[in-house]
C-alpha cells in the first residue's frame, strides 16, 4: 500500500495490548477534538508507545492526518458485539491489500510475515503481522494461525484473581505484601473437612465490564462457594477495593 505521494506505507506494529487498551478507554469517554501524544498519555499509553499508536490510528482510519477523530472513531465507541462488527470493517478497509493477496483463513503466519516484509517494511514485518493477526482474532476474522476468538475480549475481562485453599494462606499481590483478610474469612470451619476457596475481586476491574458480564462473573462465583453440611453456601464472595 502506498500514500498519495507514491511512498510505501509502513503497516502498524504497535503491541496489540496497547491498541486494545485504547479501544477499551474510548468506549467510556466523550469523543476528543484531537488525538495527540498528551491525550494518549492521559489514557494510560506508555510514553514509548505513543508515536506508534498515533501512526496506527491514522493507518486504521480512526484519525486523519491532523489527529482529528473520523466517523470510524465513533463507530468503535460501542459495546462488544457492535465493536467486533465495526472493527472488522475497519480491518478489511485498512488491510485491503492483505485480504486481496492472501487467504488469511488458510495462509500461515510465515506467509503473512513475508507479505508485510515485501510490501511494507522487513524491519517491522514480524510485529506488523502479529498485530494484524491479533486484530483479526478480536474482530472475529478466522485465520490459520489463530482460530476464531469471537469471545476473546469478553473472556479477557473476567476479574477473578487469587485463590486460597488452606486456612491462614493469604493470596499475595504482585509487588506488594499479602492483603489482610477479615478474620471470619481466615477462620476454618472445624466441623467440615471440605477445602476452602476464598476468591477476591478488585472492584477497579469491574469498571470496563458490561452489566451482563458482571452478572455472569458473580453467578459463576456462587457456584464455586463451599457448601456446609446442610448443603447451603457457607460464605459469599466479597468485593475488595
Amino acid at each position: 500500500m502506498t500514500t498519495e505521494t507514491g511512498r510505501k506505507r509502513v503497516a502498524p506494529y504497535v503491541p496489540a495490548s496497547t491498541l486494545s487498551q485504547f479501544f477499551d478507554h474510548i468506549r467510556y469517554v466523550r469523543e476528543p477534538t484531537e488525538v495527540d501524544a498528551g491525550l494518549l498519555q492521559d489514557y494510560g499509553t506508555k510514553q514509548g508507545q505513543v508515536f506508534a499508536l498515533l501512526s496506527t490510528l491514522k493507518y486504521l482510519g480512526l484519525t486523519d492526518n491532523k489527529g482529528k477523530p473520523t466517523p470510524v472513531f465513533r463507530e468503535l465507541q460501542t459495546g462488544v458485539d457492535e465493536f467486533k462488527s465495526a472493527l472488522r470493517v475497519v480491518l478489511e478497509r485498512a488491510y485491503s491489500d492483505v485480504f486481496a493477496r492472501l487467504d488469511v483463513s488458510r495462509d500461515t503466519k510465515d506467509k503473512i510475515v513475508n507479505f508485510f516484509a515485501r510490501n511494507h517494511s522487513p524491519a517491522t514485518a514480524e510485529r506488523a503481522a502479529r498485530l494484524f493477526l491479533d486484530l483479526c482474532g478480536e474482530a472475529g476474522i478466522e485465520t490459520a494461525s489463530q482460530p476464531r476468538q469471537s469471545e476473546a475480549r469478553t473472556q479477557a475481562k473476567v476479574p477473578v484473581v487469587g485463590t486460597k485453599r488452606q486456612a491462614g494462606e493469604q493470596p499475595k499481590r504482585q509487588g506488594g505484601e499479602a492483603p489482610k483478610l477479615p478474620k471470619d474469612i481466615n477462620r476454618e470451619d472445624e466441623s467440615s473437612d471440605a477445602p476452602r476457596i476464598d476468591i477476591r475481586i478488585n472492584s477497579q476491574d469491574l469498571v470496563n465490564m458490561q452489566p451482563d458480564q458482571i452478572k455472569a462473573v458473580f453467578e459463576g462465583l456462587a457456584r464455586l462457594a463451599p457448601r456446609g453440611k446442610n448443603g447451603k453456601a457457607r460464605e459469599r464472595p466479597s468485593i475488595n477495593e
